[in-house]
C-alpha cells in the first residue's frame, strides 16, 4: 500500500521532469506536512524571517560584490562552513567559493539575478505558499532552463571540486548534476554522528568524507562503495587532546534528550511520523531515575532543532533547568551526560566527560522515536554498555559505569584532507 506521498507523486509522474524534480525538491515539498508546531526551533522552521535578511544581503553582494582569485590557488564550490574556518582550505591550496544555492558567509558568493530571482520564489512559496507552487512543471521547468547558463558560469571559474554537507537537499542534488555535466567529483563531509545508514542518503556524490573508521565501515555495510570513503576526521576539530580520565559523578547531570522532530523523510521508505512529546518522556524517565538515586536537579539540553522553551514549559522545574551554554562549556562543567543518540557522544568523549547512552526500547527493538538505532547505539559495540530501560540506566549510574574512551578514536580522526590533493585534478 502506498503511505509517502512525494513517493506516489514521484512513481506516477507523467513526464521524466516532473520525475527528476519530485526527487530534487522531495526534502522541499516535504517541508509543508512535517514542518510545522511549536515546538521547532526558529533555525529549523520552513518560514525564517531572519534568513529573508541574510538573502538579501547575500544577493547584493552577489550582484555587486566581486570574487577574489589567485594564481597560485584552484577553485572549489563549497557549502560545508566548517571548512572556511581558519583557513584549512586555503592553506591546502584552494580558493573556497559558495553558489547562493548554499552560501557560506555573506562573500565570495556566486550566482546571477536569475538564480536569485528564482531562490526568491521558493522562499516565498515556503512562507505563505502551497505545495502546489512548488509542485509545478513551469516551476521545474525554469530551473532546467537556467542549467546551461550556471554550467557556462562554472566553467568560467574553471571549478576543481563540489563540497557538500549532505545531498538530501534540492540544492546539494542540483549542484551535483552539474559537476557531473562539468566532469568535476563532487564530495560529502559528514556533518554529524549519523543516526542514520541508508544507501539513499550521503551516496549521490563521487566521494563521501568521513570522520572515522568505523563510520566508514557502517556505511560499507549498507551497500556504499567503498572506493568512495575517505577517513579525513571531523573539520569542526582539525585536533583534540583525549582526556584519559573521564568524568564521572553526579554533582552536574547533563541530559540530552532524542531529537523528537522530523521535518522531512530521509528515504523513499515507509515515513516516519515522530510523537513530538517523546523528547519530553524521556526527560520524565530520566528524573525518576535520577531521584530514585537521590539526585534532585540536572540541566538538559534538547537537539537544536527544538525550541527548549517549549519543553520547559512541561517539566518539572524545581528538577531540571535549561542548558543555556556552548556545547564545548556544558560539557565542561558536567560531571556526566546521559543522553540519546547523538553526535554529543564524541564531543563529551573528547571533552572528558562520561556520556551514558539511554534509549529506551519500542517494540520491534526500535526507540522511543520508532526509529531504528545505529552503531554506536545500538548495542553492537562490544565496549559500550547501552541502556534501553530505566532500571538498566538506574544500574549504570549506581555502579559508575565508564565509556570506553577508545571508542573515541574508532569513530573520529584528527583532521586530515590531505587526501584532496590526490583526488582533486590539477
Amino acid at each position: 500500500m502506498d503511505r509517502y506521498l512525494i513517493k506516489y507523486l514521484k512513481d506516477t509522474a507523467d513526464n521524466a521532469l516532473m520525475e527528476k524534480y519530485l526527487d530534487y525538491f522531495k526534502v522541499t515539498l516535504d517541508q509543508f506536512i512535517y514542518d510545522y508546531g511549536d515546538h521547532v526551533y526558529s533555525t529549523h522552521q520552513k518560514i525564517q524571517f531572519l534568513k529573508i535578511f541574510s538573502g538579501l544581503k547575500r544577493s547584493i553582494n552577489v550582484l555587486f560584490g566581486s570574487i577574489k582569485q589567485y594564481s597560485d590557488k584552484q577553485n572549489v564550490l563549497s557549502s560545508v562552513s566548517s571548512l572556511a574556518n581558519n583557513n584549512i582550505l586555503f592553506n591546502l591550496g584552494f580558493n573556497p567559493i559558495s553558489s547562493i544555492l548554499e552560501p557560506v558567509g555573506n562573500s565570495q558568493i556566486l550566482g546571477n539575478s536569475d538564480i536569485i530571482n528564482l531562490i526568491k520564489n521558493k522562499r516565498k512559496y515556503l512562507f505563505n505558499g502551497t505545495f502546489n507552487n512548488i509542485f509545478n512543471q513551469f516551476f521545474f521547468a525554469k530551473w532546467e532552463e537556467i542549467k546551461t547558463k550556471i554550467v557556462k558560469d562554472y566553467q568560467n571559474y574553471d571549478f576543481r571540486a563540489l563540497f557538500l554537507n549532505t545531498d538530501e537537499n534540492f540544492e546539494s542534488k542540483y549542484l551535483i548534476e552539474i559537476f557531473r555535466i562539468l566532469d568535476r567529483p563532487s564530495m560529502i563531509f559528514s556533518h554529524g554522528l549519523p543516526g542514520i545508514y541508508s544507501a539513499e542518503i550521503d551516496n549521490r556524490s563521487d566521494f563521501l568524507m568521513v570522520w572515522g573508521d568505523k563510520i566508514k565501515q557502517n556505511y560499507i555495510n549498507v551497500g556504499f562503495n567503498s572506493d568512495k570513503i575517505f577517513v579525513v576526521g571531523n573539520p569542526k576539530y582539525q585536533s583534540y587532546t583525549k582526556e584519559r580520565v573521564l568524568k564521572n559523578t553526579i554533582e552536574h547531570i547533563l541530559v540530552v534528550p532524542p531529537a523528537s522532530f522530523l521535518f522531512h523523510q530521509h528515504t523513499f521508505g515507509e515515513p516516519i511520523l515522530m510523537d513530538r512529546s517523546m523528547g519530553i518522556l524521556y526527560l520524565y524517565k530520566v528524573q525518576k531515575v535520577l531521584e530514585n538515586l537521590g539526585i534532585t536537579h540536572a540541566r538538559f539540553r534538547p537537539h537544536p532543532s527544538i525550541a527548549k522553551e517549549w519543553i520547559y514549559g512541561f517539566l518539572d522545574q524545581k528538577f531540571y533547568k535549561m542548558d543555556e551554554d556552548k556545547l564545548k562549556d556544558s560539557c565542561l562543567k558536567s560531571t556526566l551526560i546521559i543522553g540519546a543518540t547523538s553526535t554529543v557522544f564524541l564531543e563529551a568523549l573528547m571533552f572528558g566527560v562520561n556520556y551514558i547512552v539511554f534509549e529506551p526500547k519500542f517494540r520491534d527493538g526500535k526507540n522511543i522515536l520508532r526509529c531504528d538505532l545505529v552503531p554506536p547505539f545500538d548495542c553492537s559495540e562490544a565496549n559500550l554498555e547501552i541502556a534501553t530501560s530505566e532500571e538498566e540506566l538506574e544500574y549504570l549510574i549506581r555502579n559508575k559505569y565508564l565509556v570506553d574512551i577508545k571508542i573515541l578514536d574508532e569513530y573520529m580522526k584528527p583532521l586530515d584532507l590531505s587526501i584532496l590533493k590526490k583526488i582533486i585534478k590539477c
